[in-house]
């Protein structure tokens, strides 16, 4: 497939940073990250979204610069999805303030060249997902799907399987520690060789500072992680390596060149907080160079 227009699918969000220097709020989830990217990389994005009536005009702003169209994705007297990520300790501790309306079917469309799944909530229910698996390309991050949320608001990891779906996904991407709550493997290769033999022509596990696991129809390789000039705001990294990805995949590109993109792209988005780059394309594509002469075919 080359140069398809890719449909993003899943909640825009309102992050609550916590860090130990302060809180702040800015606009989130794999719309705006996913949005940023690909279109810095050259690469056409539409956006399936819902959000609410309370969502401040700033960042209805924001998201007009990246080009993501709102009309019709309002929903009157519903909150946009908010989340609260608090930074004061080692692991990164994740709760839930508000959930918009889940995305229908019919919010959807009828054809899709390019399709990434990436839901934050369990906002794309299962019918929905369905309808979108009949696009010429389908990409899958599951992060929402393996998240439950407590009466309180705190989010806890849970098992998730839908077999129905996987077997109609051709790129899949997760952390390695959604893919075990996927396949309940604990080594991620083998976690990454039950989504293959579920038919994924392509299968990716992140993994911080350690890199990144890429499982492909031709071999295994190991993406190494770019070391970022300075750690800002790691929000949104693995949304912006599945942008990256994805914006040389659908090109045609080597597959191993499309992860060391997405990891070059990670690397840059984390120097800046929240949707925001400071690096060009070109400088991006630098990066992803000096990831790719790293890369190691295992």
């Amino acid at each position: 497939m080359m140069m398809a227009v890719l449909t993003v699918v899943g909640h825009v969000a309102l992050d609550r940073v916590v860090t130990d220097s302060g809180e702040r709020t800015q606009i989130g989830g794999p719309p705006s990250y996913v949005s940023l990217i690909s279109r810095k990389l050259g690469l056409d994005v539409r956006v399936v979204t819902k959000v609410g009536g309370d969502l401040p005009s700033r960042f209805i702003g924001q998201l007009r610069r990246l080009d993501i169209n709102l009309r019709r994705q309002f929903v009157e007297g519903s909150q946009t999805t908010r989340f609260v990520l608090d930074y004061r300790r080692l692991v990164r501790r994740l709760s839930v303030e508000s959930v918009c309306e889940e995305i229908r079917p019919e919010d959807v469309g009828e054809h899709h060249e390019a399709v990434l799944i990436s839901p934050i909530v369990a906002e794309v229910p299962p019918q929905t997902a369905s309808k979108l698996a009949e696009a010429e390309l389908v990409a899958l991050d599951p992060q929402g799907y393996v998240r439950e949320i407590k009466g309180d608001g705190s989010v806890v990891p849970r098992p998730w399987l839908d077999r129905e779906l996987l077997m109609k996904v051709s790129v899949y991407k997760s952390s390695a520690e959604e893919l075990e709550l996927v396949t309940g493997e604990a080594e991620p290769w083998r976690g990454l060789e039950e989504i293959q033999r579920l038919g994924a022509e392509v299968a990716l596990a992140t993994m911080g500072s350690q890199g990144a696991c890429l499982l492909t129809r031709k071999g295994r390789y190991h993406i190494p992680a770019y070391e970022a000039n300075v750690v800002v705001d790691p929000t949104g990294a693995g949304d912006v390596f599945m942008a990256g990805f994805l914006s040389e995949y659908l090109r045609g590109k080597d597959t191993p060149w499309c992860a060391a993109v997405g990891a070059a792209a990670a690397s840059s988005v984390v120097e800046t907080e929240g949707a925001t780059v400071s690096l060009s394309a070109r400088m991006i594509r630098e990066r992803a160079g000096e990831i790719y002469d790293k890369v190691i075919r295992l």
